[in-house]
Formats: C-alpha cells, structure tokens, sequence
C-alpha cells in the first residue's frame, strides 16, 4: 500500500467513526470495509472501501448484493474502475458527485462568529453528555436561529487528531447569506478547545463551493454503488 493510500485509509477510518458517533448508527467492521446500518435512510446497510484492489472489491460487492437496499462507497481516483468491477458485480453507479474534503485546524479560527443581527441566535450543545460512551472525545450540534426558524444546523465530533462535520444544512428559504459559513466557524471553534490538526467531511456538490471558499481541499471523489436492482429502482421513481 502506498504512502498515499495509507494517508486515505486514515482519514476514511477517522471520518467514519466520527459519522457514525454523530448519527449513531451500528457499525461493523472486516477485513478491507466498514459498514454503517443506516436505518434512518435505507433501513440496510452501506458499506465504505478505500482505493480497493480487484479482490477486495469483488468482495465486498457480493456482501453489497445480498440485499437490494445496500449501497457501496468507494474511495479512491479510479471512478471508471470501480464502475466497471461494479457492472461485473451485478450493480451500477448511484452517484460520484460527493467528495470527501480536509482543512488544517491550524488555519481556522477558534472564536465563535459574530452574528451581527440582534434577531439571531447562536445555539450549540454537546451531544450524549461527558459520560456517554462513544469513540469521540467530544460531539457538538450547533443551530442559528431566528425566532423559532432554524436557518442553519450542523454537528461536529473529535475523534483524536480529528474533527468531523456532518449534516451542515441551511434552510432553503434562507441559503447564501452566510448561514453556513457561520454554523461552521461555530462548531470549528468548539472542536479546537481540543488539540484538533485536521478537518474531515464528505461533501455535495452545493456544499463543496461554500468549503473551497473557506480553505479546505478535495482528497478523493467518492463513488456510490448499489446493486441494479436497487438503481432501476431509483431510475424508475425520476
């Protein structure tokens, strides 16, 4: 394995156990894969490889089609590749428009934001409460609210040198306007009260813009693959 897929494979691992701590979704783990049972979404699991080889990849493509509601996500540059091995397997490509991001703490600041509108509120909690087991050293859910309208909401956990974003939404009346760049400076912040080097998230593509702008980086496009039943499916309902 070389330096840069070790590098990857660090990240993925890292991204995942703060994903999952935030969402609290039951995991497993094998050899080459890990697994997330998404209940709030497919009610099967999804399963994430990182720059798999051809074996591996044929592996786990078969636990994948077991069941028609699985999904497989796959890290790494090789995007034909995977489509191809996919096709062989019995699935097809869902989607490769996410992509997992990283920022260096060091270069974000470590001060809440200033709202600058009397109507606004800031409201961050720390999710489960300091006794609550979890892999993460700390989880926060932050909002900015305006009466009772929440115009941004998002979460963020630590997990040893790293902080994980997830779910960083902005309501849809209330999109550009700095909602979101605001939600993330607030819950940067609470992530660097601990000794924090490296942001991760997995991005849309609408997300991605509002990430380039605030310093962070590609490191790998991320392609969804779901058995074909499940793909006619999908097609099937547009």
């Amino acid at each position: 394995m070389t330096s840069g897929s070790t590098d990857l494979q660090e990240r993925l691992d890292a991204w995942f156990a703060g994903w999952t701590a935030l969402r609290s979704y039951a995991t497993a783990r094998e050899a080459g894969y890990h697994a997330a049972l998404r209940m709030d979404r497919s009610g099967d699991w999804e399963y994430f490889i990182c720059e798999p080889d051809p074996e591996t990849f044929a592996r786990v493509a078969a636990v994948v089609c077991q069941s028609a509601n699985r999904a497989l996500s796959v890290l790494g540059p090789d995007v034909h590749g995977y489509v191809k091995q996919a096709h062989a397997a019995g699935m097809g490509m869902l989607s490769t428009s996410e992509q997992m991001m990283l920022v260096r703490m060091d270069g974000q600041d470590n001060q809440d934001p200033f709202l600058n509108d009397p109507d606004l509120t800031l409201q961050v909690t720390r999710m489960g409460g300091r006794r609550a087991a979890s892999t993460c050293q700390a989880r926060y859910s932050a909002s900015i609210v305006s009466d009772d309208t929440v115009l941004a909401s998002g979460k963020v956990a630590v997990y040893g040198d790293y902080a994980i974003f997830d779910q960083i939404e902005t309501h849809a009346e209330h999109r550009r306007r700095g909602y979101g760049k605001l939600l993330m400076q607030s819950l940067t912040a609470r992530a660097k009260e601990f000794p924090v080097t490296t942001g991760l998230l997995l991005a849309s593509t609408d997300g991605q813009r509002l990430y380039y702008k605030m310093g962070w980086r590609s490191i790998s496009a991320v392609t969804v693959l779901v058995p074909r039943a499940q793909l006619e499916r999908t097609l099937t309902r547009q």
